[in-house]
């Protein structure tokens, strides 16, 4: 009955978080209830969502790891993970993506990481959720939370291609989703 829990919440904050930001919902609800403060409803709703499947993983299960990752290498994902996040956020208006500014952006940002990877956040959040030794709990809520990113990626990419139409077309042809190409990074 725990991993069924564990497994429903894990769900249930995915659904949240996509089922909120799609754009008929999202609008329906900033009409209805939060003109002017959505955007912290919805990242409020993610947070709390997570903690608590985070926390109930946490408390709920013991069992010894199944796959230890090393020291060395948990280091290097946690800290790329970290920068790649710092360096993403300075490249985005961080109280816009916070719900503390109105969305003003109007342009493709194709500076930063984001000119090599289209998705360096999902990146980082990979690069984060695999970096810690898992037992068979943690292994579940890994293969979730990365299965999500790949559908995440997919919701995304279809709102920015309504958003910006055949530029972000053209920018998916030319800077791949995720893994960054090393003739890409070294040319400049």
């Amino acid at each position: 009955m725990k991993y069924l829990i564990l497994i429903i919440l894990w769900l249930l904050f995915c659904f949240l978080h996509s089922f909120l930001i799609h754009p008929p919902v999202e609008n329906f609800l900033k009409d209805k209830f939060f003109p002017k403060s959505y955007r912290i409803f919805y990242n409020l709703i993610s947070l709390f969502s997570f903690t608590g499947a985070y926390l109930y993983l946490k408390i709920n299960f013991s069992e010894p790891k199944l796959i230890i990752i090393p020291l060395w290498l948990s280091t290097i994902f946690i800290i790329t993970g970290i920068l790649l996040i710092l360096w993403s956020f300075s490249c985005y208006n961080l109280k816009e993506f916070l719900g503390l500014a109105a969305q003003n952006t109007k342009n493709l940002v194709k500076k930063g990481p984001l000119k090599y990877l289209r998705h360096p956040l999902y990146l980082a959040a990979l690069l984060l959720i695999w970096s810690e030794s898992f037992n068979l709990p943690r292994l579940l809520v890994n293969i979730i939370l990365s299965g999500y990113i790949f559908i995440g990626i997919k919701l995304e990419e279809k709102k920015l291609i309504n958003i910006f139409g055949k530029e972000y077309e053209s920018y998916k042809k030319e800077v791949p989703a995720l893994f960054p190409l090393p003739h890409r990074i070294f040319r400049e």
